[in-house]
């Protein structure tokens, strides 16, 4: 049972500073909850702090930080009162002034407001991401309906002028044949023509008669043939790629820990950390990081934010694995939960933080690697800073006679300028340098996974769909272990499936010697079947473990290839390596509504075509 630890506590005109004493416990295992008239202080299962305040606190303008001490860890609480000036006669309210019934009430109506604050400020952070995308929607279209109004004034002036201009000519014209003489073979013409009546005058009236020069001047001149060329401009619309798909920065998904109440979230801490990292207290912000990260493993922005933390802390170390890990996770990322823009973003960030790690750790050879592939996925508008630190950092390492050893591979240099040319939007250009890359090394599956990339981007289907099928052959043993069954195991399973799959095994493996040891057991063949079953699916395990890179790069060819085959309208053959790749991620909930948009589109074409074939047959019976 915990005991309660030792504590202290005073009081100013505006807050109350209680000091509690853990001895032999570390931060990371001390939970603190303040709530308006609750506040408890955990550190299992040694000690356990539960104060009823006598009066309640402002929760929100409320700290507390750790400090160390010889007998132990002092953790110290600013609670800020909700009545300033108003001095307590007690920390905490007796359970005899009111009872024990409610008390405890009342604890528990202060936990209830607590996670109410808690779900309020989440709900706010959504209903203030929808407004913003709301904003940028109607800002959209209203530069839509500017241009719009500014294109049909321009074609409405264009046709006003032309209409001026015809009208100008045909005063012109009456104003020549008002002129001339009435009784003039000109006159005999020009009345011809105005009855529109062909037979009326013969042609040969004109050519027994011809008229004299004055009939010359009648002809009307040819109209102006001068063409305007009228310049239209359309919004951009980016192309959707089909590796990256929407998401959010603020966007979280849910992962699979089952926090018991609000202090144990992984976004509880996250909100904590970052409330110590706008106060610049690194170390807290670190620890709280970590304890959000305990919670949710795969939290790709608490590992970030922990890296920067330990660049502030001089921790150039786990700083350089922290951004490591990221990059890490950043790959295995399913494509639903990171916008292509975002992935770009995230890519600059993390490099440039590594590379920044490297060079405070005085390693500036990888350091200057790292900033080059930041500078490669940067945004030239908004991240200067990222050139000018690569520029810094080559001119100190020329000052120091460092010799640049990360330029001796010119196909990595290549692959560099070819990101930045993508990402530039030069995809001829992006295109040529793949291609070079590719010539000088046929083998190089990443140049040839992007240029399929920059294919599509260019609508060449065709061309792309051969490179996606290039590198499902160079994957070819990857693609057979996941045929086999349950080739994905040991990726997709949880803990507790691991466990139920080990039961099984050590269950097929007992049948099989069982079945060693009695040779007329009626159930051998069986067995052997089975055994022989559980070989396969670990020898496919076992490959996908050692060749995961390929996995990913298997799933981006089949849905590329998927993308290059409804650009050539084959959607059945689309549709199947959709299906493909939803085998290998089928968590990805933009994908399988892409499979299933297509699969109803097959549906709907199907039921034309033959809707169309009926009626012809029934219109060729009745013929």
């Amino acid at each position: 049972m915990p005991v309660k630890p030792q504590f202290e506590w005073e009081q100013t005109g505006e807050d109350v500073l209680l000091e509690i004493l853990f001895k032999g416990c570390k931060r990371e295992t001390v939970d603190v909850l303040i709530a308006d008239v609750f506040v408890k202080a955990n550190a299992p299962p040694q000690y356990l702090l539960a104060v009823d305040l006598l009066h309640e606190i402002n929760p929100e303008k409320s700290t507390h930080y750790f400090t160390e001490k010889q007998d132990g860890l002092a953790l110290h609480l600013k609670l800020h009162k909700a009545a300033p000036d108003v001095v307590w006669d007690a920390l905490s309210l007796r359970q005899t002034s009111i009872g024990k019934a409610a008390l405890l009430q009342r604890r528990q109506q202060s936990m209830q407001r607590a996670e109410q604050r808690y779900r309020t400020q989440l709900d706010a952070r959504v209903t203030q991401r929808e407004a913003e995308k709301r904003r940028m929607l109607e800002a959209q279209w209203d530069v839509e309906k500017e241009q719009r109004t500014h294109i049909e004034q321009k074609a409405k002036a264009e046709k006003d002028a032309a209409e001026q201009e015809l009208f100008e000519w045909e005063a012109d014209q009456q104003e020549v044949t008002s002129s001339a003489a009435p009784q003039s073979p000109a006159d005999i013409y020009a009345a011809a023509l105005k009855k529109a009546d062909a037979d009326a005058v013969p042609p040969t009236v004109v050519q027994q008669d011809p008229a004299p020069a004055a009939v010359m001047t009648t002809v009307s001149a040819i109209r102006q043939v001068d063409t305007v060329n009228v310049t239209i401009d359309f919004t951009p619309k980016t192309f959707a790629m089909p590796t990256r798909s929407r998401g959010d920065e603020d966007y979280y998904r849910q992962s699979r820990y089952k926090p018991v109440s609000i202090e144990d979230t992984p976004m509880f801490w996250k909100e904590r950390a970052d409330k110590h990292y706008r106060a610049r207290e690194w170390k807290a912000a670190a620890d709280a990081y970590s304890e959000s990260i305990k919670r949710d493993g795969a939290f790709l922005t608490c590992v970030m934010n922990r890296a920067a933390c330990f660049i502030h802390l001089a921790n150039y170390k786990r700083a350089i694995d922290d951004c490591t890990l990221a990059l890490t996770m950043l790959a295995n990322t399913p494509a639903s939960e990171v916008t292509q823009d975002r992935y770009r973003g995230l890519m600059t960030k993390l490099y440039a933080r590594r590379g920044a790690a490297y060079c405070w750790a005085d390693d500036l050879k990888s350091g200057v690697a790292d900033l080059r592939m930041a500078a490669a996925y940067r945004d030239p508008a908004s991240d200067e800073d990222v050139a000018a630190d690569l520029a810094l950092l080559e001119a100190q390492m020329k000052e120091r006679g460092i010799a640049d050893d990360t330029q001796s591979d010119p196909l990595a240099t290549r692959m560099q300028e070819a990101a930045t040319q993508y990402y530039q939007g030069s995809y001829e250009t992006a295109e040529a340098t793949y291609r070079a890359v590719l010539a000088a090394n046929p083998f190089d599956s990443k140049a040839q996974s992007n240029l399929v990339a920059v294919l599509l981007r260019q609508g060449k289907f065709r061309a792309a769909l051969e490179g996606c099928e290039g590198i499902i052959r160079f994957c070819g043993e990857v693609a057979a272990a996941l045929e086999q069954p349950g080739g994905l195991a040991a990726d997709q399973l949880d803990s507790d499936d691991e466990e139920e799959e080990n039961e099984d095994d050590a269950a097929g493996r007992t049948t099989a010697s069982n079945a060693a040891a009695s040779s007329d057991h009626p159930s051998t063949e069986s067995d052997d079947n089975k055994d022989k079953l559980v070989r396969q699916r670990r020898a496919a395990a076992k490959k996908l473990g050692e060749q995961s890179g390929h996995v990913y790069m298997l799933l981006k060819a089949y849905v590329r290839s998927a993308a290059a085959l409804c650009g050539l309208k084959e959607y059945h053959k689309a549709h199947a390596y959709l299906d493909r790749a939803l085998r290998i991620s089928p968590y990805d909930n933009d994908l399988r509504d892409d499979c299933n948009r297509l699969a109803e589109k097959i549906r709907m074409e199907t039921l034309v075509a033959v809707s169309a074939g009926s009626a012809a047959t029934q219109k060729t019976v009745s013929a």
